[in-house]
């Protein structure tokens, strides 16, 4: 406590009402009290649900088969747009950590991108609309791939805007960490059934048109009937996600105040990568975001023929997903987020090696592989799901956490708040492996002889491009995830230095909002 707060402390506890005594008290006491109200947390709920009200895990398959963009153009448009990324996120970064305005510093943003980011995200899925089907199927045509790199850099730009208001605003929503872990135990289990509607509903129509039970006919081929239906969910998901912004930001408040003074870019990137815990957890993010681009889905759509595969075989799961959420304010209590988070992220993910190994070293009476069959791979998927269900929302609540704990932690030794800039810096690591596999993953496809039209006439892949999507969908994740948690075991945030850090905080955030009430009076 500082001399001045602690001469204030004497003046209060001397002269001072029993009412103001009491509030002091409490002030100096309570560390983790509810100020959210129950308001504020179904609208936050919504909110950050609306961030993943979408079809994007759809996009490769309408950019590959239904769009038609050649696998060597989307190459040379991310190498481009990785570049333009990194410029853009510092650009947003710096007019975001410059913002103050009377609606807070973050707040503004969720009004001003809500418009623009329906009709931009309703326009990309029309895109086949705005072309004849010479020109879909022509996957060189330039207007088609000029529109298609326009539309995915504005999507970028906006997404950009609004992903960094929205990673530092959740850092102000509340100045109590339980309050906040509340908040978002809360709003992550809601979303696994709000936010993943969409992609559910398109996931069981895909299987229904693929596997025959949607009939087509001479009209109105599978292909057809997938263009339809992706284009009729993508903007209706983009308009959705748009008006929530918009109506989310009449009601946000930010509670944790910042710096009158406006900081300098520099001075706050400085900040951000001398703090050796902040650089640790952005080095094991920046590791965690290499990836292959084919994931599980990716091997279920494509070997299996059943999108909807990891939904029927993680219905047992459903009974143990509610454990992590409701139980992390307890482990909390007793672990440091550091172990919650490593454990969570790396846990479920080496599972996928034995789920490798089953799936090649096994096979069927016809000579084929168990990964190539649904009924062997259905208990092996059920118990994997299983095990992520139980650590999903210490995974998913820690992840938004511990970047809650590098803010604070920041705060904690310079006084100053950068959440704009951490967020940039953090997402700029990340993005550097991310378009590094956006680069590759074409030419991944094509190197394994991925067919593009496969999927959507109902033939499958070949034997070897089989292997390999199912290797790089289970036993490379798997040795990424504990190579990306490595870095971790120099955050050196454990569970005592983080107490003491949120009580000093707590401390010294009750005295400038005391200090700001008194000047107004």
């Amino acid at each position: 406590m500082d001399d001045l707060n602690k001469q204030k402390t004497i003046e209060i506890a001397e002269y001072g009402t029993d009412e103001q005594v009491e509030r002091r008290l409490g002030r100096m006491t309570k560390v983790d009290r509810r100020v959210v109200s129950r308001k504020e947390t179904v609208g936050y709920m919504l909110f950050d649900g609306s961030a993943g009200f979408n079809i994007d895990g759809q996009k490769e398959l309408f950019v590959d088969s239904i769009l038609q963009i050649g696998f060597n153009k989307q190459s040379l448009y991310n190498v481009f747009a990785g570049i333009w990324d990194v410029m853009d996120d510092f650009i947003i970064g710096g007019i975001v950590e410059k913002t103050r305005t009377r609606w807070g510093k973050f707040v503004p943003y969720f009004l001003f991108c809500g418009i623009p980011f329906a009709v931009v995200v309703s326009v990309f899925w029309l895109l086949p609309m705005f072309f004849s089907p010479e020109h879909i199927a022509d996957t060189e045509f330039m207007p088609k791939f000029v529109a298609y790199v326009v539309l995915e850099l504005l999507m970028e730009t906006v997404g950009n805007f609004r992903a960094v208001a929205t990673s530092g605003y959740l850092s102000t929503v509340t100045p109590y960490p339980s309050d906040r872990r509340r908040l978002l135990a809360v709003t992550k289990y809601c979303n696994l059934f709000y936010a993943g509607l969409p992609n559910t509903i398109i996931e069981f129509m895909l299987d229904f048109i693929t596997n025959g039970l949607i009939k087509s006919t001479d009209g109105r081929t599978g292909a057809d009937m997938i263009r339809r239906t992706l284009m009729f969910f993508g903007p209706f998901t983009g308009i959705v996600s748009g008006l929530v912004l918009m109506w989310y930001s009449t009601i946000a408040k930010e509670r944790v105040h910042q710096s009158i003074k406006i900081p300098r870019i520099r001075d706050s990137l400085r900040i951000v990568f001398t703090n050796k815990p902040v650089l640790m957890y952005m080095i094991s993010n920046a590791l965690g975001s290499f990836s292959t681009g084919i994931f599980t889905n990716s091997y279920y759509r494509w070997v299996l023929f059943m999108t909807t595969f990891e939904t029927f075989a993680g219905i047992p799961s459903v009974f143990f997903q509610p454990l992590g959420f409701a139980k992390y304010n307890k482990l909390s209590d007793k672990f440091s987020t550091k172990t919650l988070y490593m454990l969570s992220q790396t846990a479920p993910r080496a599972c996928y090696i034995p789920v490798f190994l089953y799936g090649m070293l096994f096979k069927m009476k016809d000579g084929t592989r168990f990964f190539q069959n649904r009924i062997p791979m259905f208990p092996i998927t059920a118990v994997w799901e299983i095990i992520f269900a139980t650590f999903q929302g210490v995974s998913y609540i820690s992840a938004d956490e511990i970047r809650n704990e590098c803010n604070d932690y920041i705060e904690w030794k310079t006084g100053t708040r950068n959440e704009a800039t951490l967020s940039v810096a953090s997402t700029v690591l990340c993005k550097i492996p991310q378009r590094l596999n956006n680069v590759i993953t074409p030419k991944l496809k094509d190197w394994i002889g991925f067919d593009r039209n496969a999927y959507p006439e109902g033939r499958p892949q070949t034997e070897s491009a089989q292997k390999w999507i199912f290797a790089m969908s289970t036993l490379i994740p798997a040795f990424l995830a504990l190579t990306s948690i490595l870095p971790m075991f120099g955050y050196r945030i454990n569970k005592a230095t983080r107490d003491r850090m949120y009580a000093e905080l707590n401390e010294r955030r009750s005295a400038k909002a005391e200090q700001i009430t008194e000047s107004e009076a």
